[in-house]
């Protein structure tokens, strides 16, 4: 038990923690799937992290799909993100999970077809700050519902996201 809590407080004075109570961020998110729906995106996010310890966020993406013989595939994702914030040096890195739905929608011709299926995606991003923004890079697995469409749909795979955030301070510890 002695050596755990000894393990536990030098990882914790190994890194200097700023005593920030948390921070607002809202900004945009540009994205892209390497499999069939998801193609080229963008959308908008919305989060608070908290002491810098965990990150709660809002996601909307529209991915722009992929059209194969005549059949085009599109994806709308609507997501809470949930994250463990590990501060290293001068970023954060950021473990965590998206759980929300995605809207699969699919063309041939004049005929439309759509699905909503539950989506889970476990992923890691960094945050870095620069100048007033932050950048921050995230890479994600996405699992979602099988969705009956007329043309069968690859509906998990990797997704790589850029996010653009203004973040706002909400507090500082004080002594």
């Amino acid at each position: 038990m002695r050596s755990v809590l000894a393990l536990l407080g030098t990882l914790c004075a190994a890194v200097p923690l700023v005593g920030q109570i948390g921070e607002v961020q809202a900004g945009v998110v540009g994205s892209y799937g390497w499999k069939g729906p998801y193609g080229p995106g963008g959308g908008l996010v919305f989060g608070v992290a908290t002491g810098r310890l965990a990150y709660v966020g809002l996601r909307w993406t529209y991915h722009s799909g992929s059209t194969q013989a005549g059949v085009t595939t599109r994806a709308q994702a609507f997501a809470v993100d949930l994250g463990v914030v590990v501060p290293v040096r001068q970023l954060d890195v950021v473990a965590g999970v998206s759980l929300g739905a995605v809207r699969f929608a699919q063309r041939a011709g004049s005929a439309r077809a759509h699905k909503v299926e539950f989506m889970g995606a476990p992923g890691l991003a960094a945050e870095l700050h620069v100048a007033r923004i932050a950048l921050i890079p995230e890479l994600q697995y996405a699992w979602t519902g099988d969705p009956d469409l007329p043309q069968p749909v690859r509906h998990h795979g990797l997704i790589a996201s850029l996010r653009f955030v203004v973040p706002i301070e909400v507090g500082r510890i004080r002594r």
